[in-house]
């Protein structure tokens, strides 16, 4: 017994090395049909959180976590890419490296007049403000700063510029105040669910000014934290957004939320209730997203990570694992609900000219209309407009549908018996985790419109709806090489006012 035992322990072995080298060649292997065309990506190693965006001399500069060495979490530092049109990327050395401390997130702002009195006084200063994090000690703000143009960096030889002993205490955000001349800096404590502002002259020396914290979603963790002042469309009056990245609309998953109010220079003031939960986007891969300092025409700018830390582990691609999402320009508007969140993609699709259009025609009842013409190829990318005059169905949208195998779709749409808007990757190729969930919705803004934008980009898919009020964003990894594209309308008739769609090359 003894002997038959060995020798079923020694197969079981056997049989688990070769289900571990099997599963090493299969992740070695290159996945390029999944890598986005126009959502950054690094060329190779893993990615997650956005860092230390900023225009400047013409160039969108995107900082972000990054592994050097490998394609999963470790040796954080900052990688570093450029765009000049937010499309087109441009990857660069790394930035700023880890030492004995990880390169946690954080930001980088023009030193216009030189107030830290760093670097060479006669060129642009660039300074950079992030997080040190010493594994399992402690999280202090470093500072480093650049005098060409973001391309190299120098630490700080007075680092810390702030410490206050604690484990956790990260991702400081940063914007000049002008009522009040000073920097703001919004830095999270993420276990106590509050955002801590701090106030300085010179960049260096930090003064604490507030604390504002434990309302709205509180179900996990707060970090990534910006405050940011925006316009209210239609309006000439504006309002102050905290954007804090925490739970989402799903219990478990990360997402981000957002809270309205007013900031005196001091302190921020939500005026929602407490257990007011206002969300940024109801998909389930956007996350840690922050604004580009010094955006033209004083914009605000931002992207996100477009990856869940519940299934990023098992991202089946290679040589890269994460990736962000499209830029989102944002402001707020007025619904029946009050004040919400609009998105919109930047740049603007409909300057641009479309490769099909349509206008004024009837989708039946349950029946598929095959947009004429139109494929998404797997080496492409799609932006798609649809305004909607009408409908009676019980859900209407768009169905994508793999040409060889029509087992394999995604779905996107309103339903109307629900009043939410959805994405159904249930079916969408490879399910890469148990907790990689097909159904995605997100409740409908009364008062708004029908109308919705999609981008689809290979393995990602965004949707802004309703005046970009409503928005899912949702990774997919398709098997098949071609798809077809259809309107669908289930339950009922659907009038379409117009449909666009762009070939982004």
């Amino acid at each position: 017994m003894k002997i038959l035992s060995s020798l079923n322990t020694f197969k079981l072995s056997i049989l688990g090395l070769i289900l571990l080298f099997s599963n090493l060649v299969d992740a070695q292997h290159p996945t390029e049909q999944w890598r986005p065309k126009v959502h950054f990506s690094p060329q190779k190693n893993w990615t997650n959180d956005p860092n230390g965006m900023i225009y400047f001399k013409g160039y969108y500069h995107l900082f972000f976590q990054h592994n050097p060495k490998g394609n999963e979490w470790g040796n954080m530092s900052w990688g570093h890419a450029r765009s000049k049109d937010l499309l087109h990327w441009e990857e660069l050395p790394v930035a700023i490296p880890n030492g004995k401390e990880y390169i946690f997130s954080g930001c980088v702002v023009w030193d216009k007049y030189h107030a830290s009195g760093l670097g060479n006084p006669q060129k642009d200063l660039l300074i950079a403000i992030y997080t040190a994090d010493y594994p399992y000690t402690r999280e202090e703000q470093h500072l480093a700063f650049s005098n060409d143009d973001g391309l190299t960096w120098t630490k700080y030889e007075g680092n810390p510029v702030l410490n206050i002993n604690y484990k956790d205490f990260r991702d400081p955000n940063i914007f000049w105040h002008e009522e009040s001349k000073q920097f703001i800096m919004a830095v999270a404590k993420p276990f106590e669910y509050k955002i801590s502002f701090y106030g300085s002259k010179n960049l260096i020396k930090w003064e604490l000014l507030s604390e504002f914290g434990k309302q709205g979603d509180v179900g996990m963790i707060w970090e990534c934290p910006s405050l940011q002042y925006l316009p209210i469309e239609g309006s000439t009056q504006k309002k102050w957004v905290l954007f804090v990245s925490s739970q989402g609309p799903y219990k478990d998953y990360v997402g981000m939320q957002y809270f309205i109010g007013d900031f005196d220079g001091k302190k921020f003031t939500n005026e929602n209730d407490e257990d007011t939960k206002l969300y940024v986007d109801f998909g389930k891969d956007f996350y840690a997203a922050v604004p580009f300092s010094n955006a033209p025409k004083n914009q605000n700018v931002w992207l996100g990570w477009m990856l869940s830390w519940k299934y990023a582990k098992e991202q089946p691609t290679f040589p890269w694992k994460g990736q962000m999402s499209l830029a989102r320009k944002l402001s707020l508007v007025e619904s029946n609900q009050g004040l919400r969140l609009q998105q919109k993609f930047v740049p603007d699709f409909d300057r641009m000219a479309p490769s099909f259009e349509a206008s004024n025609f009837v989708v039946k009842d349950s029946k598929f209309k095959q947009i004429s013409g139109m494929k998404f190829l797997k080496d492409k990318t799609y932006a798609v407009d649809v305004k909607i005059s009408g409908s009676k169905s019980h859900f209407s949208g768009l169905l994508i549908k793999g040409k060889a195998n029509e087992q394999e779709w995604i779905k996107i749409g309103f339903d109307e018996k629900t009043m939410k808007w959805k994405i159904d990757r249930s079916h969408s190729g490879k399910i890469i985790s148990d907790f990689f969930d097909g159904l995605q919705v997100a409740p409908a803004v009364d008062g708004m419109p029908k109308n919705f934008k999609v981008v689809i980009d290979r393995s990602t898919v965004e949707l802004l709806a309703q005046n970009g009020t409503v928005a899912i964003s949702a990774l997919r990894f398709p098997l098949d090489i071609e798809e077809n594209v259809y309107l669908i309308s289930e339950g009922g008739n659907t009038q379409i006012q117009q449909i666009k769609i762009w070939e982004l090359k």
